[in-house]
This record gives C-alpha cells, sequence and structure tokens, in this order.
C-alpha cells in the first residue's frame, strides 16, 4: 500500500549523503517540510541544496547514534548510509526516543514504509511505483521506463486544472456542504469546455472568475437539496 504522507510542517532527518541520499532529500524538497542531512560527505546537489537555504547539512564523522541526541523532535528519520548496522541502529533510536516514522535502505523489515520510485511531474503529479520492498532495483528500473511515458501524457492542462481544483475546492467547501454536491460540482468543473478552453490558452485568471461563477450557478440550482 503506497501512502502519501502530510509531511507539512514537520522535521525530516536524512542520514547519508550519497546518491540515495540525494534522490530522498530531492522528493522531500516540494513537501513544505524542515529538512536535515547528517554526513561524512555529501553530493554535490545535497551540497547546493544547503548553500540555497533549502536544508540543514551537517558534515561529520558518524561513528555511532550519539548525534541523534541533538535533536529534541523528529518525524521522520531516513537512514541511507553504506553501514547497514549503523543504519539499523539509527531507526532503533527513531522509534525508541522520537517515535516517529523510520526507514532504512536495504532493510524492509526494520523500516515502517518502503520508499516507492518516484516519478515527479513539475511538483504538481507524483507517480509512485513500489515493489513494497521485495526489489527496489526492479522498482527504479520501472520509473526509467515509464516516466518518459507518463510526463508525455500529462498535459499543461491537466496541471492547469489540478491548480484550479485546489482553488475552487477550498470555496466549495464553505458555500457547499454537503460531500457529494461538492464532488457533483468539482466534476462539472473538470468537463466545463469554456474553463479548460482558458486554461489551455494560459488565461488561468479568466479560468478562475469563470469557475468562481459556475460554483455560484451551482449553489443557486442545487442550494435547496441540501
Amino acid at each position: 500500500m503506497i501512502v502519501d504522507l502530510n509531511l507539512i510542517g514537520k522535521r525530516v532527518l536524512v542520514v547519508g549523503g550519497g546518491n540515495e541520499s540525494s534522490r530522498k532529500v530531492e522528493a522531500l524538497l516540494s513537501q513544505q517540510c524542515e529538512i536535515f542531512v547528517v554526513a561524512e560527505k555529501a553530493e554535490q546537489s545535497i551540497k547546493h541544496c544547503a548553500d540555497d537555504g533549502k536544508i540543514t547539512l551537517e558534515l561529520r564523522k558518524i561513528e555511532n547514534v550519539d548525534f541523534l541526541k541533538k535533536y529534541k523532535q523528529l518525524d521522520l528519520i531516513l537512514a541511507t548510509t553504506d553501514d547497514q548496522v549503523l543504519n539499523r541502529e539509527i531507526i532503533l533510536v527513531g522509534k525508541k526516543t522520537y517515535g516517529c516514522y523510520v526507514y532504512a535502505a536495504d532493510d524492509p523489515q526494520l523500516s515502517d514504509f518502503s520508499h516507492p520510485s518516484i516519478i515527479n511531474i513539475k511538483d504538481t503529479i507524483q507517480v509512485g511505483i513500489s515493489t513494497g520492498g521485495r526489489s527496489p532495483l526492479m522498482g527504479k528500473s520501472l520509473r526509467k521506463h515509464l516516466e518518459p511515458i507518463v510526463k508525455k501524457s500529462i498535459s499543461d492542462l491537466i496541471l492547469h486544472q489540478i491548480d484550479l481544483q485546489e482553488l475552487v475546492r477550498g470555496e466549495a467547501k464553505k458555500k457547499i456542504p454537503s460531500v457529494e454536491h461538492r464532488k457533483k460540482f468539482l466534476t462539472e468543473l473538470m468537463i466545463d469546455a469554456s474553463v479548460n478552453q482558458c486554461l489551455e490558452e494560459k488565461k488561468i485568471s479568466t479560468a478562475r472568475e469563470l469557475a468562481c461563477e459556475r460554483l455560484d450557478a451551482f449553489i443557486k440550482r442545487n442550494s435547496n437539496t441540501w
């Protein structure tokens, strides 16, 4: 089962600075969480993130788990060093001391979750490919094969529609008390020819105005049914 964690405002620690750590950091950057990385050496991509103020990077020798004591609170720990024993020690401390979710590279039995290979489309759509920890290598291979196919099938119209749906959904929650009626309205909006034409022509403001008009009209037509 693939679960999309809500990490907004959470504190996440990545231990290790290699390729896998770099991929984990890249995946976390769009999650609006506070990212800490501790490593003896770090890939340039990680260093660039630190230089840009996107993460907090500490370069130090890691011989044991004592370095964890400096963190008063952690919500997620990803142990991605080349030392499997050290990774296990780190996540055991994570569970016992912080009560947080933990992940250790190549150790699905002790991890709280497997980390799927992600196809990220402009930080708007994420497609996860998981083998449930049975073969991360095959997951990565499938991602490389499927990524160009998936990205080719996602148009700018779809991305703009997602942004519009997010905006209007918030307004709909305030004005339409019924979940069923909100779903009906958002479905109508999704296939509205005039709105989609504006989105295709990148007339985003006009599309938003039309969406608000559609919301008001929907409420007027259906308010007597809720």
